[in-house]
């Protein structure tokens, strides 16, 4: 993948004489979408697709001894302002 900066460059440079700014503009928007896409396809990892929290927090859920849940007992809450 080519970087930003050439790719404004030769999106600029294949441009007619007669292009004003907004011209640019459009090409400069159109690629920020483009690569805002690219980035977030690559950050994606297609194992990764619908797999849910609980689904991969299952094989530690309740692996180690603790107190049952703290959100039921108002008295863990002192001090947090409730």
């Amino acid at each position: 993948m080519e970087t930003i900066k050439q790719a404004v460059a030769n999106a600029i440079s294949e441009l007619p004489d007669t292009a004003n700014f907004s011209d640019i503009q459009v090409v400069l928007e159109t690629l920020q979408e483009e690569f805002e896409t690219a980035v977030v396809n690559d950050s994606l990892h297609p194992e990764m697709v619908g797999i849910s929290a609980y689904d991969l927090a299952k094989d530690y859920i309740g692996c180690i001894d603790g107190p049952p849940d703290l959100s039921t007992n108002k008295a863990y809450f002192e001090g947090f302002g409730l």
